[in-house]
């Protein structure tokens, strides 16, 4: 202790220079005295190391917090606050080491770096041996294609019931997180056939090719129900487009067009229904469409939630589903908690990146 004494007493006078040498030396000096003392030291003496070293931190060149970065990050009981610290720097090179590996970052630092520092921050994040749910739900909803790849093929990664949910919808259109979320153990057999349903030709080709005999007849079952499934509630074209007429003649009226979909879904006017949710969201009617007759609800909870119905409302629309005839009432008990859960913005971005992945399906063919 009376070593630490002594350089704590170096520090005040090195912080009155702007030598960054010193800056530098006095913390590679506590540093080292922290990690050959870090199995035996005391609370006590470790809040001491972090407030010198977090002052240090702030007057020390980037390549020497890098350096204290990778000291650290393995570290069980490394100073809390400069781990933080690190954590937060807008420099990748200083915040990786920490984000990817030190078991000092609790789910709630990884949840607000993930909410507020860059996509590469967030990359950093998947790497973790173990990420909890909590953790997993913000990597699936801010992050870019590499963030939520990566993640998706960590095995160490968990995901609430809601986060698989949006993997899976996050995926589809996209041939490679298709084939590394449809690898993944906790797949659920209904999350499955949805990958399934909207991934591309090409997709389901390597996914049959990489199977084992008995995945593979398994996959073939679902393709099958899916061509026998692919006309359940098909709306005409000569339908859709009267529906729309009639929609667009109140759409300026957003409160009416809104009870118009309570109206529609009621009654069973798949049409309407559809032309209403395609005005009230901005997304081509086409899409909409493919959301009210996919496999799994999820994808047309999240439309619901993303223009800001009720739940009332939202469990109509849910009730016209093919994909909820089955089950009906467990299945909506459910899903009402799930949707309180999921917040309008996630809803919006989960949707913005399902139309850039379908728009670029489209575009390949």
């Amino acid at each position: 202790m009376s070593q630490t004494l002594q350089i704590i007493d170096e520090l005040e006078v090195a912080l009155k220079t702007n030598s960054s040498e010193r800056h530098n030396a006095i913390l590679k000096n506590v540093t080292s005295l922290f990690l050959a003392g870090s199995n035996t030291i005391t609370d006590e003496v470790s809040s001491v190391f972090d407030d010198v070293i977090v002052r240090l931190v702030n007057h020390v060149e980037s390549r020497a917090r890098v350096e204290l970065s990778w000291d650290l990050a393995p570290v069980a009981n490394a100073p809390h606050q400069v781990i933080h610290r690190l954590a937060s720097d807008d420099d990748i090179a200083v915040a990786g080491p920490v984000l990817a590996h030190s078991p000092r970052l609790s789910d709630q630092n990884l949840i607000d770096i993930a909410k507020s520092k860059s996509q590469l921050h967030l990359s950093k994040i998947a790497e973790r041996k173990q990420i909890n749910p909590v953790v997993t739900d913000v990597l699936v909803d801010r992050g870019n294609r590499e963030v939520v790849t990566k993640v998706a093929v960590n095995s160490g990664a968990r995901f609430s019931k809601t986060g698989m949910s949006m993997l899976a919808m996050r995926a589809g259109g996209d041939n490679e997180l298709t084939e590394v979320v449809s690898r993944r153990a906790d797949i659920s057999p209904a999350l499955f056939k949805r990958l399934l349903s909207h991934a591309t030709e090409e997709a389901r080709q390597r996914m049959l090719a990489a199977a084992a005999p008995n995945d593979r007849d398994a996959i073939n079952r679902v393709l099958t129900q899916l061509a026998a499934q692919a006309g359940s509630m098909n709306v005409s074209p000569k339908d859709l487009a009267a529906a729309q007429r009639m929609v667009h003649s109140f759409s300026q009226d957003t409160a009416r067009t809104r009870s118009k979909v309570l109206h529609f879904a009621d009654g069973n006017r798949i049409a309407e229904l559809i032309a209403s949710l395609s005005i009230l969201s901005g997304i081509p009617i086409a899409l909409v469409s493919r959301l009210l007759r996919d496999s799994e609800p999820f994808g047309a909870m999240t439309l619901c939630k993303a223009i800001g119905l009720d739940w009332m409302i939202a469990k109509a629309v849910l009730n016209t589903l093919p994909a909820m005839a089955d089950e009906r009432y467990e299945r909506l008990v459910g899903m009402e908690e799930e949707y309180k859960r999921l917040s309008a913005e996630s809803a919006g971005r989960l949707l913005g990146h399902w139309q850039v992945t379908q728009a670029r399906e489209q575009t390949s063919h």
